[in-house]
């Protein structure tokens, strides 16, 4: 059985109906029922500065949706929702946050993107205190 939570921050971002079924949606996905028109390409980060062993993932997601026929590594967008599993329980996880995703077409720019460090640094903080309980 898959274990989902949300971050407190996601939940004020998004407000309870798009949690709801974001969370939903991730149930789904995790427990191999599908993929969400929503949900894109998912990958871990591996350039993350401190903590590679956080398994931060992100998956690429878009409110509106990717085209049906669109294949799940081709699906990618903007803005990534960021997650990690827990540590002693792979079926239990943590949403984090949505953010940018940072465009290598514009590469200076990664200000509140998934290449601002500090930004990550905030993010792999609370995957970390996660892992520790879960």
């Amino acid at each position: 059985m898959v274990r989902i939570f949300t971050h407190r921050g996601l939940k004020e971002a998004l407000g309870e109906q798009k949690t709801k079924a974001l969370v939903n949606d991730f149930r789904a996905y995790k427990e191999g029922k599908g993929l969400p028109i929503t949900f894109g390409r998912d990958v871990p980060y591996q350039f993350t500065h401190n903590r590679p062993y956080l398994e931060l993932q992100h998956l690429h997601f878009k409110e509106k949706g990717f085209p049906l026929r669109l294949i799940q590594f081709r699906r990618t967008s903007g803005y990534v929702l960021v997650y990690c599993p827990g540590f002693f329980d792979s079926n239990t996880y943590l949403l984090i946050a949505i953010i940018k995703h940072w465009d290598h077409n514009n590469p200076n720019h990664v200000a509140e993107t998934d290449r601002d460090i500090n930004l990550m640094n905030d993010l792999e903080k609370i995957a970390e205190g996660f892992r520790e309980r879960y």
